[in-house]
């Protein structure tokens, strides 16, 4: 197991600083100056030549593009991603703040589409080929159908504005949660519905579903103790993995809600042209994911005892 953890170190080390070049490159291969971004931060609309040069050379801008990525890199290795040119605040302190806000939606909507999805997958496969398991298919392929910025909406326009029951946009209270949640969650519980149907239709069929059966057991004890334990597993990696991308910034669904998270800082820092602030959170939410992963991966191996990690793998 800790060779296979140390392997996964290491594989994500390289994903992260493949990372790092692609996300420094597309900044600087991006229309617009960098320097002239950052003076007009600091001196507003009318720009000399000499100030555009200035700040070039005080922000190291005139060295050659390789100079420029190493020390950047040396920095954040250091855990410093500089300062954000429209804010001078720490890059670093302003996407920890910005991350309770990201995982409070995060969870909220992986819990609502399990709790949605794991019911409606074991009934869908329990009832094969009714008229419930038609119901849940044809619900679940439209559930992945719809866009989230459609659905979002959809929603604020039925629950904000016609019934005036929760608030459109805003973050601070279990009422302003409600509507973002359900829009993530809604198209995760359609994708985690049909996972979970075929996972325990595959597992009912299963030689020790028939063994347990022909001892007499209970068809509950059966379905909770054998066949839905097991067939949660993928449902498990599934929500990890889903996790890790609701962590990394829920980029529409937190910008038609002004849902101050993680995605939306990566918005307003696009549209702002604040170069640095982009690097330092397309950095961090591949950090965020490659690790949710890593955590799936090792919680796989202990919640079934079948799968081993050893030096072969």
């Amino acid at each position: 197991m800790w060779n296979y953890i140390a392997k996964r170190l290491l594989l994500i080390s390289v994903v992260i600083f493949g990372v790092t070049l692609v996300t420094f490159s597309a900044m600087y291969l991006a229309p617009g100056d960098p320097a002239e971004v950052i003076a007009l931060a600091r001196y507003g609309q009318d720009l000399s030549t000499e100030q555009i040069e200035a700040v070039r050379e005080a922000e190291g801008l005139d060295a050659p593009a390789y100079i420029q990525y190493l020390n950047w890199l040396e920095h954040v290795l250091q855990l410093d991603f500089g300062k954000s040119v429209i804010s001078s605040d720490d890059i670093l302190e302003e996407i920890l703040l910005r991350l309770p806000a990201t995982a409070e939606l995060a969870l909220a909507s992986l819990f609502l589409s399990l709790m949605i999805a794991i019911p409606a997958g074991v009934l869908s496969s329990l009832k094969q080929n009714t008229l419930l398991d038609n119901a849940c298919v044809f619900t679940s392929l439209l559930g992945v159908s719809i866009p989230n910025f459609w659905l979002g909406l959809l929603l604020i326009w039925l629950f904000a504005l016609t019934f005036r029951m929760l608030p459109s946009f805003g973050y601070g209270s279990l009422e302003h949660l409600v509507l973002p949640a359900l829009t993530l969650g809604t198209s995760m519980a359609a994708v985690t519905t049909r996972l979970t149907r075929s996972s325990m239709l595959e597992v009912l069929k299963q030689e020790y579903i028939v063994a347990a059966r022909a001892k007499g057991l209970d068809e509950r004890t059966i379905l909770l103790r054998h066949a839905l334990k097991n067939a949660l597993l993928p449902v498990l990696t599934f929500a990890g993995m889903q996790l890790g991308y609701l962590l990394g910034g829920t980029v529409i669904v937190e910008t038609i809600f002004s849902w101050p998270g993680l995605g939306k800082l990566l918005v307003d820092s696009i549209f702002a042209r604040d170069f640095a602030l982009v690097q330092g959170c397309v950095l961090f939410i591949a950090i965020l994911f490659s690790l949710s992963n890593l955590a799936v991966d090792i919680l796989y191996a202990v919640l079934d005892p079948r799968i081993r990690y050893d030096k072969h793998d």
